[in-house]
């Protein structure tokens, strides 16, 4: 156990801050950076700038790879490391030269670091047993949260006598059992398996909105992010790339790396240029002439353009293979079928996943599975867009989107 997480232990709880008009954030940082090595020439720049702000009663995800700066974010905000420049405000406070004691933060780190010599009761009433609590007041506590995370068994229990997921649910007790001003979590649900994952994100959330407590949780899995946050900060290579909500990052992502970062399968990039004509014109993609939807066409002006177009999975159905090109838009579709021949079929349950491959693409399609036991691999098959609205394109050089203004 570090001193660090000893600190954070006995910060001074208040009461989870509720949400409404007037109030400052609960945190906001801006210009953040952080440079990590003795050689200034060599030294890798950690946090390059990062700015974001909190509300108050809100849930929010910093998202993004390994490596993108989630977590010395998180540790700036906690007062662990101090930043090269940028500031860093808690409630409209300005948190320089505050210790980690004095912010009023509780955190779960992906280390865990449980004390070793507590039992899981010991471990999850620490933070009030310093406060000074009434002693059945923290067992009333502490029994509430270990039935929320489901780990009753192991109150009596010493850490190496979990598991790893119990052990990361004692650690996420450890945060839950007070309420202070700002909780952070490093990807407090990594350890966990997949059907408690779910669980637990879903608990997440609904104890965050009952009790109006702030969170800002890291993460690298966009479902995670996409299921639980009000607002995703998406971070790559220690700068911002992209701050909203989580469906339109998914649906306007900003770049071409967000768009292939959030979502599964991948979206799929095709080479396209843009036609203008009558109407709103035609694309070239796939070896296709498709009908340009009228969203692309404003962003192109008329005029023709080279460009990268995104097309998700789910916005693809399968048809029977064009006998020749079309033209014309009707009930939504794209005009063409791209034709492909079927080369594999990934059964998920509910959904599969279908390459479809021609000599100038390769499209990942997601069907329902009773679509599948008419197919087989090596025919040929059509393929027709839907959802056209959707449908993104990107600068084929800088991969930056089109769409945004």
């Amino acid at each position: 156990m570090t001193a660090a997480h000893a600190a954070a232990d006995a910060a001074m709880g208040a009461e989870c801050a509720m949400p409404g008009a007037g109030l400052s954030p609960a945190l906001t940082v801006d210009g953040l950076c952080k440079r990590f090595g003795a050689n200034a020439a060599l030294a890798k720049a950690a946090l390059d700038g990062v700015g974001f702000s909190v509300p108050q009663g809100a849930l929010t995800v910093i998202l993004g790879p390994a490596g993108a700066g989630k977590t010395t974010t998180l540790r700036m905000v906690a007062g662990l490391d101090t930043p090269d420049a940028g500031t860093v405000a808690l409630a409209g406070r300005d948190a320089a030269g505050l210790e980690p004691r004095e912010r009023d933060i509780a955190m779960i780190f992906d280390n865990l670091a449980l004390y070793p010599d507590k039992t899981g009761f010991q471990n999850i009433a620490n933070p009030l047993v310093i406060r000074r609590m009434a002693k059945d007041e923290i067992e009333t506590r502490v029994a509430e949260v270990a039935a929320t995370l489901q780990i009753t068994h192991v109150l009596h229990r010493l850490p190496k006598t979990m598991s790893g997921g119990e052990r990361q649910r004692v650690a996420l007790g450890r945060a839950l059992v007070r309420t202070p001003a700002l909780f952070l979590l490093d990807e407090p649900l990594s350890s966990l398996d997949a059907k408690l994952r779910i669980e637990l994100r879903a608990e997440l959330k609904r104890l965050q909105r009952e009790r109006g407590c702030t969170f800002l949780m890291a993460t690298p899995d966009f479902n995670e992010a996409m299921a639980i946050g009000d607002t995703v900060v998406l971070l790559r290579q220690g700068r911002v790339v992209q701050v909203d909500a989580p469906q339109r990052l998914y649906d306007a992502p900003v770049d071409r790396e967000a768009a292939l970062f959030v979502g599964s399968p991948q979206i799929n990039l095709l080479e396209a240029a843009y036609v203008p004509g009558e109407g709103d014109g035609h694309m070239v993609a796939a070896g296709t002439r498709l009908a340009a939807p009228a969203h692309l066409a404003k962003a192109f002006g008329g005029g023709a353009q080279r460009f990268e177009l995104g097309i998700r999975p789910e916005n693809l159905r399968v048809t029977e293979p064009a006998s020749g090109l079309a033209s014309g838009l009707a009930s939504g579709l794209a005009s063409g079928s791209i034709t492909g021949e079927l080369t594999d079929i990934e059964a998920l349950g509910l959904k599969s996943v279908l390459t479809v491959t021609n000599p100038a693409a390769r499209l990942r399609v997601l069907v329902d599975s009773a679509e599948v036991r008419t197919l087989r691999l090596g025919q040929q098959v059509g393929l027709e867009a839907v959802n056209t609205p959707r449908m993104l394109a990107f600068d084929p050089d800088g991969g930056r989107s089109l769409l945004h203004g």
